[in-house]
């Protein structure tokens, strides 16, 4: 099989979409590359980074793979390689002229935790920036916004489907009501779903005793997808919390 590097960028819908980048910066239009790291392009990932940083976006979108709708478990990277991933981010982030966001995997901001505590005792800090959110609520002039704070399922995100059902996210297809027959916002606020996922004493596993479950608390849509239960441990997480699971 021919990988990402391999490949002509002229051909397939890859080139389109590297045409129609380019056209957009022809206008003067702000970019932003969404990207899902899966099996099938996890060891394209370098020349993937080099191609983003010939597109000069403003924001780079990196998804970490949900095995729902068309995804499969088949094509998720393992604990080990989300770690990876991580520090390959971490390290670009702070040389990238762009902005860096992460969906579906929470715990980019435990390993970012972990890392810069490290540099600190290391002294080897260096440059900081923000990574967990881009814009640290900061007002942008690219007009695509950033969130002021990491959220999660149902934690800052709904996702309303074309039947007016609302889901914690695009990845969870559980409805906690519909907007047909109650508010958008009510729902939010005080459907029992929503209620429980933002509660983070309900967590089990390791991520109910994890010293970063305030931060982190894994992702609900890959534990539900994994184990059918949206409460469960994030099932690739790599780390093993200071406090013993019970």
């Amino acid at each position: 099989m021919t990988s990402f590097a391999e490949s002509p960028a002229h051909s397939g819908s890859f080139g389109r979409t590297l045409a129609a980048v380019g056209w957009a910066r022809e206008e003067g239009l702000p970019i932003q590359i969404n990207t899902t790291i899966s099996r099938r392009n996890l060891r394209d990932f370098d020349a993937l980074v080099k191609v983003i940083e010939g597109l000069d976006p403003v924001l780079w979108s990196v998804f970490f793979l949900v095995p729902t709708g068309r995804g499969r478990v088949s094509d998720m990277i393992t604990s080990e390689e989300f770690e990876q991933v991580f520090a390959k981010l971490y390290a670009l982030e702070k040389t990238a002229p762009f902005d860096i966001k992460t969906t579906e995997a929470p715990h980019f901001r435990r390993f970012v935790l972990q890392r810069r505590a490290a540099e600190r005792r290391n002294g080897t800090s260096g440059r900081v920036q923000p990574v967990v959110s881009p814009s640290n609520g900061r007002i942008t002039l690219d007009g695509i916004g950033r969130a002021p704070r990491g959220i999660n399922d149902a934690k800052g995100f709904v996702f309303v489907s074309h039947l007016g059902e609302v889901m914690p996210s695009g990845f969870l297809p559980i409805s906690g009501g519909n907007i047909r027959r109650r508010p958008l916002l009510d729902i939010y606020q005080n459907s029992p779903l929503f209620v429980s996922l933002r509660d983070t004493s309900l967590l089990k596993g390791k991520c109910g005793v994890c010293e970063f479950r305030e931060v982190c608390g894994g992702s609900r849509a890959r534990a539900y997808a994994i184990t059918g239960d949206e409460l469960a441990e994030e099932p690739f997480c790599i780390h093993q919390p200071a406090t013993a699971v019970q």
